[in-house]
């Protein structure tokens, strides 16, 4: 998977919740199919086109982790569909963001947001163990209970909103989560969607370390080249995002060991 270029043709209204207004687009194809698309703009974000750029590089490394992420896209906003925009709150946001959005696929019918307290799936368990791994590998504090950014359906899961990720830099006490203790933190109750249900559980990552392993240098390159050159002002924030990633992938089994530490 990689970055597919798609065109906003119709607005189809704001997502009913989330702080940055992401909102739900019709989008075409080159090849002129369409694509429902729920879209972030730079302007809504609190680090402008940074957050586009890490929240593409985690969907894309989400995926090739075999993770349940929406498949993402990158969404033009042309001048005459901005200039049509009949929300004027979404119309002032695009005129002040990157012509480039972030999009991830919208989910079919069936999918909600996981309430507060609902217990995983028993066929759930080992998909929720990866997610919280992942959260964990990356430096995203951002899937609570009380901000899921998880949705559901039966045993399926789909997770979203990856922008507060890899902030690492002047963080204080923050050390790589493969030393003994990075960790701790998530023991804290509540520290995690998954975090409370998972501990005390015997849980199997050897399928989520061994695809770590093949995430090859090359492949980060291809991460790079798939964004846009109009998010080009957020380098600093994209290479310190790669940087990070191949050191996880070199230390991945001391990493996840840190993960098991704080689950038991």
């Amino acid at each position: 998977m990689m970055l597919e270029l798609v065109t906003a043709v119709r607005f189809d209204g704001r997502v009913s919740s989330g702080r940055t207004v992401p909102c739900r687009l019709t989008c075409e194809t080159a090849g002129g199919d369409e694509v429902d698309v729920v879209a972030k703009l730079s302007a809504g974000c609190e680090r402008r086109v940074a957050a586009l750029c890490i929240e593409a590089i985690s969907a894309l490394l989400a995926a090739d982790l075999d993770l349940p992420v929406p498949e993402p896209f990158l969404v033009s906003f042309e001048p005459e569909f901005i200039a049509d925009l009949p929300d004027p709150k979404v119309a002032e946001m695009a005129r002040r963001s990157s012509p480039i959005a972030f999009g991830s696929k919208h989910l079919p019918p069936g999918y909600t947001s996981w309430p507060v307290g609902k217990a995983i799936p028993r066929d759930a368990v080992a998909i929720a163990a990866e997610i919280f791994s992942f959260d964990a590998l990356i430096a995203n504090a951002d899937r609570r209970p009380d901000n899921p950014n998880c949705l559901f359906r039966g045993a399926s899961l789909a997770i979203y909103d990856h922008e507060l990720a890899f902030i690492t830099e002047g963080i204080i006490d923050w050390r790589p989560p493969w030393e003994i203790g990075s960790l701790e933190s998530l023991r804290r109750p509540g520290s995690h969607l998954f975090s409370d249900q998972l501990r005390g559980k015997a849980l199997n990552l050897e399928r989520f370390a061994g695809a770590w392993l093949a995430i090859a240098d090359n492949r980060l390159d291809g991460y790079r080249a798939a964004l846009p050159t109009e998010w080009n002002s957020a380098s600093h924030q994209t290479d310190q995002a790669l940087r990070h990633i191949a050191r996880v992938r070199d230390n991945v089994d001391s990493a996840l060991q840190e993960v098991r530490r704080v689950l038991t």
